[in-house]
């Protein structure tokens, strides 16, 4: 009498008996969550304080929308193959102290050292100094963020991304409120105070991450990188292509409201910087409420349901974004925003969830290849547009929204063919 084959295992995070145990220790699991937390919470609320303030000072000293747009651009560009490299690189890397913590603590020197010199030289006459530090710290940034933050993936089960995720949401926006609702008392100390704060914030955080145990993968390269390297392993189901394609263009709203908002508010409704960081920290606290029932959103519906609720509610803000002329109407587009923002985790996640546990890297790099060319293009063609039309920051809010609703008909491009079966090989 025939007995049917055995199932099959196909979760890649319990396919080996040392990565089953280390996701059934839930002590562990709650440990490395509140390390990461605590290292991107500190590294989220300096940037939050140091990034509009630098935006800001340099439109202050003659460094206009469209230039910033094409630094911004270059960066992006700059990032779609770093971000190749240095995720598959750290897929690859076998070291004491894990796979993607050596590029934390190889990139922090230099993110923290460009905060603290940045107000050594905030002055006019040393404006070109002032770009070149703002290039070392993008540059750096870039390999950090195509490596640190693929922990998140790493260290929590899959069916558990999102709502470990809204953990790191809920804490980050209510410290996040804290910092942008003193952010005037901190600017008023003096022009300098902001940088260092960030720049010893993002420094003991950075120690942190020494703790976080990370996953027994051990995946050494057996061939030398190629800028196609991720590529291959993406393509071996090409239809993830048109899924990547809407990641990266379903979010082009709240890109251009990031983008643009902070000299909107400052050039357009005539606030000055203590009052657009009170304005938009709301949304911060609007985040501690609404972070876990969106992760869990996520988690229980997931796919197409959750980008279509993505796109939305970016409609619903760029209709309120046409009518804002005040600093109440700023809040309100504040709180709307990031009540819409933590949905794209929704997308991101469906490119997650089907990544082997040792190609992570390889999976995510494809990803954010994708979304930081596209990007890229965007914020220098949404720059120039500004800049052209007298500085009507609005005219990037409107391209945000056409490209958004582009990336909405890719996710329906690649829900009808996930659909179609597939031949067999």
């Amino acid at each position: 009498m025939s007995h049917p084959p055995a199932p099959v295992n196909t979760d890649p995070q319990t396919q080996t008996p040392e990565l089953a145990a280390y996701y059934a220790d839930r002590p562990l699991m709650i440990r490395n969550v509140a390390l990461i937390g605590i290292c991107n919470i500190g590294w989220a609320v300096a940037d939050t304080l140091i990034v509009p303030l630098v935006m800001m000072r340099l439109l202050e000293l003659g460094v206009r929308e469209n230039i910033q747009g094409s630094i911004t651009a270059v960066n992006g560009w700059a990032l779609s193959f770093l971000v190749m490299y240095f995720s598959w690189k750290s897929d690859h890397t076998v070291s004491r102290l894990g796979r993607r913590k050596p590029y934390l603590f190889l990139s922090a020197p230099f993110i923290v050292g460009s905060m603290f010199l940045f107000p050594v030289f905030n002055e006019a006459r040393w404006v070109g100094v002032l770009i070149a530090l703002l290039i070392m710290k993008m540059i750096f940034m870039d390999i950090k963020l195509s490596t640190f933050p693929l922990l998140n993936i790493d260290c929590v089960p899959r069916r558990m991304l999102a709502r470990a995720n809204s953990v790191f949401q809920i804490v980050g926006g209510l410290a996040g409120f804290i910092m942008m609702q003193t952010a005037g008392k901190i600017i008023a100390v003096a022009e300098w105070f902001p940088y260092v704060l960030g720049g010893s914030i993002m420094t003991l955080t950075t120690l942190v991450a020494f703790w976080i145990k990370e996953p027994p993968i051990h995946h050494p390269t057996t061939e030398k990188f190629k800028i196609w390297s991720t590529f291959k392993v993406a393509a071996e189901d090409k239809r993830i292509f048109w899924l990547m394609a809407g990641v990266a263009m379903i979010n082009a709203y709240i890109m251009m409201n990031g983008q643009w908002i902070w000299f909107w508010s400052k050039e357009t409704l005539q606030l000055d910087r203590g009052e657009i960081f009170h304005a938009l920290s709301w949304g911060g606290l609007a985040n501690v409420v609404l972070a876990w029932p969106i992760g869990w959103v996520i988690d229980r519906w997931g796919g197409f349901r959750v980008v279509l609720m993505l796109w939305f509610g970016q409609l619903l803000c760029f209709l309120w974004a046409m009518q804002v002329h005040d600093k109440g109407g700023l809040i309100i587009l504040s709180l709307a925003v990031t009540m819409t923002a933590p949905l794209y985790a929704g997308a991101d996640i469906m490119v997650y969830k089907s990544a082997p546990a040792a190609e992570v890297g390889s999976i995510t790099s494809t990803n954010s290849c994708i979304r930081n060319l596209f990007r890229a293009a965007l914020a220098m063609a949404s720059g120039w547009a500004i800049f052209w039309m007298g500085h009507n920051y609005r005219v990037g809010f409107v391209m945000g929204m056409v490209m958004s609703t582009v990336g909405l008909a890719m996710f329906w491009i690649h829900r009808k063919k996930m659909a179609r079966p597939t031949a067999a090989p």
